[in-house]
């Protein structure tokens, strides 16, 4: 009762202000997309790539739209992401990325698994004195920071040593998949082959076999690959370049994100007014400028400015000017009143304000748009 008492009393009386600046998440986009994903390949298990504060969308948040998702793990990056979702699931979890050895004692053990790169990370976790459980990362290409091919049985054999230590699944990683389709990938993919069937000689039975990322998924039609790693696909966004063949077989996908701000002031203009750093634009005849509270260090990059449009209601209506560092103008008409809601992005594909049209204008990847959004802005889940 004095917990509930004090829940009250805080919803009362503690300010509760209404953000300026907002991301929506849509979960039933997030739901859609999932669905689309595992049509795809029925047979597979999906590992929810949550990586990168889920690519921008606020890891809490999505972690609690598909935390009864009957996944065997969730896909983190780091040691601090782990410590988040762990809060709001009880689902395994993956950790991608290597941590610091002292970490490892503020793991759950029977709910985690670590990717593994070297053997000197299989020497510490054979440190905890506990059964850990683990995916093994061959380098097939990337030549990143992953096990080589003429590394592996100096690896295997160090395994050996380490009793406590499960290899449960084997893992590697794609360096085109966004691309065309090229030779590359089968050389990656009979390279995998290789190095898994060197593991299985030296008496070692992983279950699980992964390779695939979004932009690959409906390429391969290998039984082999029993599991895939969706990020960008999730969250709605097409993992391919438009002149690839499999390019419009992603239109079922539904962008989960939208981006609205709030109309802080309005300027009447006259013929021959400038405006803001610049003067990158002049007017042409009387207009009225508004301005939102959003700007590059909100996300918004100054590239794009006299690009891209915003929308209100259902109307469009042109940003200008150069982006500053918390403000970007656009013209309005007197239909728009102070404290409108503008959306900057839109989750409609169809819409000219969305996260694909401003990557065009821009000439970044959409995975760079997505990450950096500020983590300061408030997310909401609808």
């Amino acid at each position: 009762i004095n917990y509930l008492m004090i829940w009250f009393l805080r919803k009362m009386f503690l300010p509760h202000p209404e953000p300026m600046n907002m991301i929506l998440i849509h979960k039933k986009n997030i739901i859609n997309n999932l669905e689309v994903l595992q049509s795809l390949q029925p047979k597979a298990e999906i590992l929810p790539v949550l990586k990168s504060n889920a690519y921008g969308h606020w890891l809490k948040q999505v972690v609690k739209i598909i935390k009864k998702l009957d996944v065997p793990y969730l896909v983190v990056d780091s040691f601090p992401e782990y410590m988040i979702v762990k809060k709001y699931t009880k689902q395994n979890i993956l950790l991608l990325w290597e941590t610091l050895p002292d970490n490892y004692r503020y793991f759950n053990f029977k709910k985690t698994a670590f990717c593994v790169y070297n053997s000197k990370t299989l020497e510490e976790l054979w440190k905890i004195w506990r059964e850990v459980r683990i995916h093994v990362f061959l380098n097939t290409g990337m030549n990143r920071e992953w096990i080589d091919e003429d590394n592996l049985d100096s690896f295997l054999n160090t395994l050996k040593q380490y009793q406590n230590i499960e290899i449960e699944w084997v893992m590697s990683h794609l360096h085109s998949a966004d691309n065309a389709y090229s030779n590359y990938i089968d050389q990656q993919i009979d390279l995998f082959k290789k190095m898994y069937y060197k593991i299985v000689e030296a008496w070692y039975s992983p279950k699980w076999r992964h390779i695939w990322n979004s932009a690959w998924l409906m390429k391969i039609n290998d039984d082999f690959f029993n599991a895939y790693r969706p990020g960008l696909a999730m969250y709605g966004y097409n993992p391919l370049s438009v002149n690839d063949e499999k390019f419009n077989q992603w239109k079922r996908l539904k962008p989960a994100l939208s981006v609205l701000s709030t109309v802080i002031s309005k300027h009447n203009l006259k013929y021959w007014d400038w405006v803001s750093y610049g003067h990158t634009y002049r007017s042409m005849d009387t207009e009225i400028v508004a301005n939102i509270p959003f700007g590059y260090a909100e996300w918004l990059p100054r590239s794009v400015a006299n690009k891209i449009v915003f929308r209100m209601w259902k109307k469009y209506f042109k940003q200008v000017w150069t982006v500053c560092m918390n403000l970007s103008s656009f013209l309005i008409d007197k239909s728009v009143s102070l404290y409108d809601e503008v959306e900057i992005i839109s989750e409609n594909q169809s819409s000219k304000n969305t996260i694909k049209n401003l990557v065009d204008q821009n000439g970044m990847i959409i995975y760079e748009f997505l990450v950096w959004l500020d983590k300061g802005i408030r997310r909401e889940v609808i």
